[in-house]
């Protein structure tokens, strides 16, 4: 039972908490000519997420708002290493 627990959690981590953990919160890249701010949505409705990975959740809630993946995604590195940012629009909660 507790290794069932742990599996589940080790996937809710994954799907849920894996959003954005590339970097810290306000990381600069260079995304195809673009610079982009990690999970930097200010006052408003908009973000992008950025991940080592390119696979994004289509919701989530972060900062007071619901998140919802717009289907843009842009190839971006960091100090030669590969990443993927995902543009958000969001709707306060």
């Amino acid at each position: 039972m507790f290794k069932k627990l742990l599996t589940v959690g080790a996937l809710a981590t994954i799907l849920i908490g894996g959003i954005g953990t590339a970097s810290a919160y306000g990381t600069r890249y260079n995304c195809q000519g673009v610079p982009i701010l990690d999970q930097t949505p200010g006052d408003g409705l908009e973000m992008w997420v950025v991940h080592s990975t390119r696979i994004f959740a289509n919701s989530f809630s972060k900062f007071d708002r619901k998140w919802y993946f717009q289907g843009n995604v842009l190839e971006c590195e960091l100090n030669g290493q590969a990443y993927y940012a995902a543009y958000y629009k969001g709707q306060w909660i």
